[in-house]
């Protein structure tokens, strides 16, 4: 007995129309390559949306970064900008994750792999004082910005990273009465932030490498510093 004529199954029809099966194969086909041609079309406007937020963040600042900019800038109208971006949030996000992929900061982690303690430091102040430089028009607005709350909590997340560095660069100096200790983190720490760079080479007028050596001596001098009787204040 065919399956087709099997009482539990009822009469099923066993003609297959050949041409109806390649038309709606090919049908088939012209959407998912629409539904294709889409999604890459949207992912080129998100990416020139990302791009104009970056540009103006690091022209005006997210302060003055408004939608009708982007979409200026950009080259579509403000309903689009709306639908990649709903809110403050989602463009300061695209914003720094654009910012991110085309040139990301140094990761502390890289640093733990130089053993010796001053080339370690020497090498995180150079790469960090070189993304200063490329990225100071960007990192002055939102310091400068720092009282919205998106920026606010970018910033956060930065020091943390930064404490972090701290700790890893602090590794392995030469053990030392635990208030020179903390004063040689404190000198790390100050030597890491962005606000040091731009005082030593915008205000001072030192090159990136004169900024380096100044925090280099900074930090040895600390280390090398001798506690009083008292333990309480570093004699060189």
């Amino acid at each position: 007995m065919y399956a087709a004529d099997h009482p539990f199954l009822g009469v099923v029809q066993t003609h297959v129309n050949i041409g109806d099966q390649v038309s709606s194969l090919k049908e088939g086909q012209r959407r998912s390559y629409r539904l294709q041609r889409r999604a890459v079309k949207q992912a080129e406007t998100h990416l020139a949306l990302a791009r104009a937020a970056f540009e103006l963040h690091s022209s005006v600042g997210p302060s003055r970064t408004t939608v009708s900019a982007i979409a200026e800038k950009a080259g579509v109208q403000r309903l689009t900008v709306y639908r990649h971006f709903p809110d403050e949030e989602a463009v300061f996000n695209a914003c720094s994750a654009y910012s991110f992929g085309q040139d990301p900061p140094p990761s502390p982690e890289a640093w733990r792999s130089i053993v010796e303690p001053e080339a370690r430091l020497r090498t995180a102040l150079f790469q960090l004082y070189s993304y200063y430089r490329r990225k100071r028009q960007l990192l002055a607005n939102l310091y400068r910005d720092a009282e919205i709350p998106v920026v606010a909590a970018a910033l956060a997340r930065r020091r943390e990273v930064l404490a972090n560095g701290v700790v890893i660069l602090a590794e392995g100096w030469p053990d030392r009465d635990n208030g020179i200790a903390r004063l040689l983190v404190a000198a790390i720490g100050h030597a890491l932030d962005f606000t040091t760079w731009r005082s030593l080479v915008e205000n001072q007028g030192l090159s990136d490498e004169e900024a380096v050596e100044a925090m280099l001596v900074l930090a040895r001098s600390v280390s090398s510093s001798v506690p009083d009787c008292r333990g309480n204040k570093p004699l060189t």
